[in-house]
């Protein structure tokens, strides 16, 4: 998205970025470190500093490890990989540790840790090393052998941040043999189901146009697998009536990070699974646990709360979620069947797939053939295949296209041009596709389901348009809208651009649709998603302070006042009711838009508290038929909001994720203000939010 060019100017780079409204490129000035304080800004890992569930089972296991060593009579060597915030460090000092070694690669957090542990009082004890730990070396960095060894370095995959490579190297070179790893093993689980809601995720399904004609997938996308990538997100938010269990979980790799057992970089399991269910295997759920100690008494566990230890005590994460696999052999099972599930992994990543005896088990990674699924995201794949969304544009299609129409559609990898063309129109279809991907996976489309003499693929940018490709005007232009390169739902408004940008080309009296996006907002007590933001302060007793400062001062250069978010997976509840900011009238010609400046009043219910606003989008078609990316059902104040399944958000926290309550604050007048100002001719929108009680 970003071009940095050589021109400076006043220690700032003259770069070159996508205007996502407008979806032209601009030149703007940006500070030479931008990209280093965004790096700092997100340094905080989200949430993980306040899982306090991770951090007290670590401690528990460092406390396991420290008395170990002290009661086998060994000085206790302690190596931290990749402190942070030196956390861990000062936990393995505070329970005794003879010398603690704290290796971080990421300069300015090493020097953070240092402040840190000055301040808790431990840099007697703890000598902090700018290094990554595979370039430690013993004699210059540390003395000698550690004989603990501590370290978070997993992510959802549980091995994706190289953590086979980190404990392969520490144990080599710079541990005992007699070492204690903290934590010592790591067990990764998987489950079978069956799911419309998940198969849509990676597979699109037929389309029924109108009881008599299907547009249907190319046969390679059909064939394909699918991206060999994990999908992660909130599993716990899932709704159980979306999906059937085919079998319980089962443990599929043991990770010894002890080294008794080797880790090895490639690794196949076969394990044979009875079916409990039957159906479609659509998806493969994934998460993992880790024994915090050698005795694997102190469990720390990522299990969704179905599989979970202690389900009514789980601790949120958004840094360790679960994941869904998708199976690259399309299979269907019966109850009380046998089916044999392939797992593998390499250094990095894993993959998984089905088959019903072991002749048949691939052996070689597969690979996305048909494009699709490495253009589109899942949840784009998912909106393709939405019933509801696909009955809603054939409405749309009947009501405002005639026999004769000619049409324009403008999205990007939208099923709008085969939909019209299927139908039993005479008129021309003009596809305008800005995305080269996009327009590969449509020139398949269009080919598989015989529609070149109806659909003409315009591929190209909207300024290189010419007469030669739209050859009769344009009765009606329609759009999703949705585009690649928006992050925020209004950011689709980008149609509006692109569709005015061939003015020349339409008739007179041609209808714009949509003809209005529509800009909501809605107070509202996000359930975890505010510790993303939120600060540290004091954990298990540590000052973080430090890190607050220094992740608040470049968040401030650096951060959006909103952000997207799949709202569906970080519930939230309405602190008020809901108000429109902004209304475009996109049937208006570009060039006679003025710029808008609205200020809305978001009230809030005294008994109910509030640390944040989600803002969507409308996209109104008229007749009554509307495309929202907000709520699937009406909000009510008190309860929570239901968010559509397929589209980000727009999220703002209040600052330090401050939970206010009118009650308790005493002010009868508590609400938040929201200034939104749209400057049509930049495509530029920005918001201000103004708390009754800052």
């Amino acid at each position: 998205m970003l071009r940095v060019i050589s021109y400076s100017k006043k220690m700032s780079t003259f770069v070159s970025q996508v205007n996502r409204i407008t979806g032209k490129m601009e030149w703007c000035f940006r500070d030479d470190d931008y990209d280093f304080k965004q790096e700092i800004a997100r340094s905080s890992y989200a949430d993980m500093l306040h899982d306090t569930e991770r951090n007290q089972l670590y401690y528990a296991g460092l406390k396991v490890a420290v008395a170990k060593k002290r009661a086998a009579g060994e000085p206790v060597r302690v190596l931290d990989i990749g402190t942070g915030t030196g956390l861990l460090s000062m936990m393995a000092a505070s329970l005794g540790a003879d010398s603690v070694h704290a290796c971080e690669a990421f300069t300015p957090m090493a020097d953070c840790a240092k402040k840190i542990i000055a301040e808790n009082g431990f840099a007697a004890q703890i000598k902090v090393i700018p290094k990554r730990s595979t370039d430690l070396v013993i004699g210059e960095d540390l003395p000698e052998r550690a004989n603990i060894l501590v370290t978070e370095v997993f992510d959802t995959e549980l091995i994706g941040e190289g953590a086979i490579g980190t404990y392969t190297h520490a144990l080599r070179e710079l541990l005992v043999k007699d070492c204690i790893v903290v934590p010592s093993v790591g067990n990764m689980y998987i489950q079978l189901v069956s799911s419309k809601l998940v198969r849509r995720w990676n597979q699109l399904d037929d389309l029924d146009i109108d009881g008599k004609t299907t547009v249907t997938s190319p046969l390679a996308m059909k064939r394909c697998g699918g991206a060999p990538a994990l999908h992660d997100l909130q599993l716990d938010q899932l709704p159980l009536e979306k999906f059937t269990r085919l079998t319980p979980p089962k443990r599929v790799f043991r990770f010894d990070f002890t080294g008794v057992t080797p880790l090895l970089e490639d690794e196949t399991s076969i394990v044979t699974m009875e079916m409990e269910g039957s159906g479609p295997v659509d998806g493969i759920f994934m998460w993992w646990d880790l024994e915090m100690d050698p005795n694997a008494e102190i469990i720390l566990s990522c299990a969704p709360n179905w599989a979970h230890p202690t389900p009514r005590n789980m601790q949120w994460r958004d840094h360790w979620m679960q994941a869904i696999y998708y199976p690259y052999t399309h299979l269907t099972v019966a109850r009380g069947e046998m089916v044999k599930v392939i797992c593998k992994h390499d250094e990095y990543s894993l993959w998984f797939d089905v088959a019903k005896d072991k002749e048949n088990c691939p052996e070689d990674r597969p690979i996305c053939t048909c494009g699709a699924h490495i253009t589109y995201s899942r949840s784009r794949l998912g909106m393709l295949s939405d019933p509801d969304r696909r009955q809603t544009f054939l409405q749309i299609i009947k009501k405002n296209i005639k026999q004769d129409s000619n049409v324009l559609c403008i999205s990007n990898g939208s099923l709008l041009p085969l939909m019209v063309a299927a139908g039993q129109g005479t008129g021309l279809v003009y596809a305008l596709e800005t995305h080269p991907m996009c327009a590969r996976v449509m020139r398949d489309f269009i080919a598989h389901n015989n529609l070149q003499d109806r659909v003409t693929l315009i591929d190209k940018q909207v300024e290189d348009v010419t007469e030669a490709d739209i050859t009769d005007k344009v009765d009606v232009v329609l759009g999703e809208p949705i585009f690649q390169t928006a992050q925020l739902p209004w950011d689709n408004i980008c149609f509006w651009y692109l569709a005015r940008a061939l003015d020349p080309y339409l008739a007179p009296r041609a209808a714009i649709l949509p003809g209005n996006m529509r800009l909501y907002a809605v107070p509202v007590e996000y359930e975890h998603l505010w510790k993303i933001r939120a600060d540290v302060g004091i954990c298990e007793g540590f000052n973080l302070q430090q890190f607050d400062n220094i992740i608040q001062l470049n968040s401030e250069s650096v951060d959006e006042t909103v952000e997207p978010h799949p709202l569906w997976e970080y519930p939230c509840t309405a602190s008020g009711p809901g108000a429109m900011l902004l209304n475009v009238d996109m049937t208006r010609a570009l060039a006679d838009a003025q710029d808008v400046e609205e200020t809305v009043a978001l009230s809030l219910l005294r008994s109910e508290p509030c640390n944040g606003v989600a803002l969507w989008a409308e996209f109104d078609f008229g007749d009554g038929h509307v495309i929202s990316t907000g709520p699937r059902e009406p909000i009510r104040t008190g309860h929570k909001i239901t968010w559509d399944y397929y589209t980000r958000q727009g999220v703002h926290l209040l600052y330090n994720s401050r939970r206010i309550n009118c009650l308790q604050s005493g002010d009868d007048n508590c609400h938040i203000t929201v200034s939104v100002k749209f400057v049509p001719q930049k495509g530029d929108i920005s918001f201000k939010f103004s708390p009754s009680w800052s």
